[in-house]
């Protein structure tokens, strides 16, 4: 059967939806069961995607529809089980069978969070990572058709890290408690998905639909207790590979050996028409089966297949009344076999821990502040308090690093390290490619204005209208005791953009740049932020009203700012119409004096 997937746009309610955007995956967890969002879910202001489960962070390649917990236990003499997904176009959660969570009012529906890190808006003490998302959903609505609840609640804490060892993960731990009525007996825990592999700009207006999931290619290592997709080579943009590795189970505190219990790896075409009753699907948790992989000779075969999957273990021999059981899992990442196998090891490794882990010191507060030709960059001292969380721990904050890039990629080869500072001389760590230098000292220090007290730094010959990025990480010093080496933070802690332009003139002359504005050149690259010209020397408070050469205003444009003097447009009308080659006119008007200045400027497409 071949499903063509016609998008819905579902505008993002604010507080069920969360996506990760700490580490390197974009995942998005729900408050009811479901991880993904089956690419349906829309920012409400910008009517942008949300990422579903994005890999690499800011690479437009999606990895993951959905996927969601299983759950499934004897009573009595029946099995049942409750599901957060199973293969269905449009969700439904607490109404439909198969989305059989539901956050009460008692609980709330706010997926909440928390971070470990002290400049973050959200930092708690109470925090796990860097970014944790909390949830409360339970199983026990009773209107749901073919439905019996299981009485139970699930606490879903999802962790996010941004250290190098650890960011292309996303660990998802389930905490499971029967509030029913009843004991339940061979307790059976799952996680379903569907892995698919596209990018945005390869599939445009056909990503979601059904040629899109004919391209997969799935597999399972039994070793690591975890299956994974990535594309068959016809998407030529769709960079990595995504799997969802089981970490373990938990009964009270103690850990159960998974050799010693049964783990499950199914996957069937999948199908929305199908409905499948809870005993099938008990079985689905409980057969000890290991499905093939969908590889080239499977497809050479058998055809394309659109495969979702199961893995699931068990039985737990009770869960009484008021207890609970811990599920954990992972969503990992990795650009080709290799490393997706080491990314999973160090998930296993940081689950085991207690998601104690070695960390460098945080990256500071960032603020850029864009010049004529030059960005400056303000960041305070907060790194050099951090304490490591492992023991012994110490303040080991050694220095910091700028960088700048001209894309939001990380990967992207325009990242150069701009500057690097050494809090003291220390030889022990090697400058590896030069660039920065070590035993430097500290950064200068701003002594007026509203950053007085925080470092300054200034990036010179940057070139007006063009978009860059800046980040400033910190680092330590490393634990050559127990093999450690020096920790960096992310760039993209503090990654911010900024254009660079001149400031405000209220009496300088008014220019546009690119004029002429050719189509071909490099302001007309793709994306957010291309396909602009620019007006530079702007009053600080001024409205910029673009004539067309019949003379009707095809645009209007406010700009307030004390710092900034530049203005992009977008060559989009205020009736969201893109202009046609042509002269047009501006008139710029300082809303402070009243004086106008006029210009004119040339598109041609």
């Amino acid at each position: 059967m071949i499903i063509v997937f016609f998008p819905v746009i579902l505008f993002a309610i604010t507080d069920p939806y969360k996506f990760t955007s700490i580490g390197n995956i974009a995942l998005t967890v729900t408050n009811f069961g479901v991880l993904g969002n089956g690419f349906r879910v829309y920012d409400p202001h910008t009517h942008e995607p949300l990422p579903s489960c994005e890999y690499p962070i800011g690479s437009r390649t999606e990895h993951l529809y959905r996927a969601g917990l299983w759950v499934g236990a004897k009573l009595g003499n029946s099995r049942f089980v409750s599901t957060g997904v199973i293969d269905a176009l449009n969700v439904t959660p607490g109404s439909s069978q198969g989305f059989e969570f539901l956050p009460t009012d008692e609980a709330g529906d706010s997926v909440i969070q928390k971070s470990t890190l002290i400049t973050s808006p959200y930092y708690d003490l109470s925090a796990i990572s860097e970014q944790d998302f909390y949830a409360t959903y339970y199983d026990t609505v009773t209107n749901i058709p073919d439905h019996h609840p299981l009485g139970l609640q699930v606490n879903q804490v999802s962790l996010a890290w941004s250290y190098s060892y650890i960011d292309d993960a996303v660990i998802i731990d389930y905490t499971i408690k029967n509030i029913g009525l009843y004991d339940l007996d061979s307790v059976y825990l799952g996680i379903y998905a569907e892995l698919v592999t596209g990018n945005r700009d390869f599939w445009g207006e056909d990503f979601g639909r059904s040629p899109f999931f004919q391209h997969k290619r799935l597999f399972y290592l039994d070793s690591l207790h975890m299956a994974y997709e990535r594309n068959d080579g016809y998407d030529y943009l769709a960079r990595g590979m995504v799997g969802i590795k089981l970490l373990g189970v938990l009964e009270d505190t103690e850990h159960l050996d998974l050799d010693s219990l049964t783990v499950s790896f199914n996957w069937w075409h999948w199908d929305y028409s199908v409905q499948v009753p809870d005993s099938q699907r008990y079985i689905l948790l409980s057969n000890g089966e290991r499905d093939p992989d969908v590889d080239d000779e499977y497809v050479a075969t058998n055809g394309y297949v659109d495969p979702a999957f199961l893995i699931s273990v068990g039985p737990v021999e009770r869960l009484r009344r008021g207890d609970s059981l811990r599920f954990v899992v992972a969503v990992v990442g990795g650009m080709d076999e290799v490393e997706l196998q080491q990314n999973a090891s160090w998930a296993q490794r940081a689950f085991e821990a207690g998601y104690v882990l070695p960390a460098p010191p945080p990256s500071p507060r960032l603020v850029a502040i864009p010049g004529d030709r030059k960005v400056t960059l303000y960041f305070d001292n907060s790194p050099e308090f951090a304490r490591d969380p492992t023991p012994p721990h110490l303040r080991d904050f050694e220095g910091y690093r700028i960088y700048r890039g001209s894309s939001a990629l990380l990967q992207d080869s325009s990242w150069i390290l701009l500057k690097q500072y050494d809090k003291t001389p220390d030889d022990s760590i090697w400058d590896v490619d030069h660039s920065g230098g070590f035993n430097t000292g500290l950064p200068e220090v701003e002594t007026q204005g509203p950053y007085a007290g925080w470092y300054r730094y200034v990036d010179y010959g940057v070139k007006n209208g063009f978009t860059y990025y800046y980040a400033v990480t910190s680092y330590d010093v490393g634990n050559p005791d127990i093999g450690l080496p020096s920790l960096e933070s992310s760039k993209r802690l503090n990654m911010v953009r900024v254009i660079p332009g001149t400031p405000p003139a209220p009496r300088r002359k008014v220019y546009v740049y690119p004029n002429p504005y050719k189509k071909s050149s490099v302001w007309d690259s793709p994306g957010p932020f291309g396909r602009v010209i620019r007006f530079n020397n702007l009053p600080e408070k001024c409205t910029i009203y673009i004539f067309n050469l019949a003379g009707d205003l095809v645009k209007t444009i406010h700009h307030e700012n004390p710092i900034y003097g530049e203005e992009s447009w977008n060559l989009i009308t205020d009736k969201d119409q893109e202009v046609a080659t042509g002269l047009y006119y501006f008139v710029v008007k300082d809303e402070k004096t009243g004086e106008t200045q006029r210009g004119k400027f040339l598109i041609i497409k």
